[in-house]
């Protein structure tokens, strides 16, 4: 997935074609996309995984973050610096990544 690319989301309007749709998205393809990727971004200091609800199920973007990474709660964590690693449009989220979100949206790893 190339890094940069960022399409609408939660805005009622279906994913961009170059997302990868899957049936159900696991916590393994999550981390697998972060692994792939930490290698070519040796400034990165954590990833986040953000979910939105939509209608046909999740969009959920990964990202890894330069600088020093936000809080999870923190409103302005979908645009702080790094890029855009992975994009998922799954119609379900696999047990292991709905735990891991628990009521919350996004997730920060460091």
């Amino acid at each position: 997935m190339a890094p940069g690319r960022d399409g609408a989301a939660g805005d009622g309007q279906p994913p961009p074609a170059d997302w990868l749709r899957v049936e159900t998205l696991s916590l393994a393809e999550v981390v697998l996309a972060i692994l792939r990727e930490q290698r070519k971004a040796p400034l990165a200091t954590a990833a986040a995984i953000v979910r939105e609800r939509h209608d046909d199920g999740f969009l959920v973007r990964v990202r890894l973050l330069e600088g020093t990474p936000p809080l999870a709660g923190d409103p302005g964590v979908k645009k702080a610096p790094g890029s855009l690693i992975a994009a998922f449009a799954a119609l379900h989220l696999g047990p292991e990544l709905l735990d891991a979100f628990g009521e919350n949206d996004v997730i920060i790893l460091k």
